[in-house]
């Protein structure tokens, strides 16, 4: 089972480009990963993919679909560290994220090894040598965790993944966290663009916002479409910090 793991780890950082001194030596694979079920699946057709982001609207990086063409997801003792490309889709939200309303499209649930799921953001490009898309974890809000960037790219997370033993180590004490994802995309992304026909509405929804509205209720009160009130607020949201209120 190992050599063939270790056959897909090769496989899989030689097609990235990345240096094979960084991976995990087959002795280490066979120490970490041995005693378990087989922590990979057979490969996903690439049309699939394919079909898969235009479905969604976003393009999965490079090293990823590599990786998913090798071995479709990635498991230790039947949990997920990577989903099977089926599984890839929105995240589900379980922490509040300060002045978000609207979740961004472009944040996906990548795989949930245990404690919290782990998710990618597809908007944008860590800038920066060997950055990528983002990882971070969902957080949550029973545990009083917060979602919080962890990686700069999925081939960087995925190889400290291997190097550490499918162990969760994002969560070892004083490891530096990136920042809040949230704040990270605004950064990084332009500010979602309003139709023209829907500006009137913007100075309207602030107020309703802070009187506990929601989209159901704002759409009564505009007359608008909850789709209308989703362009307006994934747009507020963006370019007006603290537009959520506390």
């Amino acid at each position: 089972m190992v050599s063939t793991l270790n056959d897909r780890i090769g496989r899989w950082v030689a097609s990235v480009g990345i240096n094979p001194h960084l991976a995990p030596t087959s002795e280490y694979l066979d120490e970490h990963f041995g005693a378990g079920p087989d922590p990979c699946r057979s490969g996903v057709d690439p049309r699939q993919i394919e079909s898969w982001e235009r479905r969604h609207g976003f393009a999965l990086p490079r090293a990823l679909v590599s990786w998913l063409v090798l071995s479709n997801g990635f498991y230790l003792n039947d949990s997920p560290l990577i989903h099977p490309l089926t599984a890839i889709g929105p995240m589900v939200p379980f922490a509040r994220v300060p002045n978000l309303i609207v979740q961004p499209e472009s944040w996906f649930e990548l795989g949930n090894p245990n404690v919290e799921t782990i998710c990618i953001d597809l908007a944008y490009q860590w800038p920066g040598n060997g950055g990528g898309n983002p990882i971070f974890t969902s957080g949550d809000d029973l545990a009083q965790s917060a979602p919080r960037l962890i990686s700069t790219s999925f081939e960087a997370w995925f190889l400290e993944i291997l190097r550490t033993g499918g162990r969760e180590y994002w969560f070892d004490p004083g490891f530096p966290a990136l920042g809040d994802p949230w704040t990270e995309h605004r950064r990084h992304t332009p500010v979602p663009p309003l139709p023209d026909r829907l500006v009137p509405f913007a100075p309207h929804v602030r107020p309703l916002i802070h009187q506990g509205a929601d989209d159901r209720s704002i759409a009564t009160t505009l007359g608008i479409s909850r789709g209308d009130v989703e362009a307006l607020l994934r747009h507020l949201q963006h370019g007006s910090p603290g537009f959520a209120g506390p």
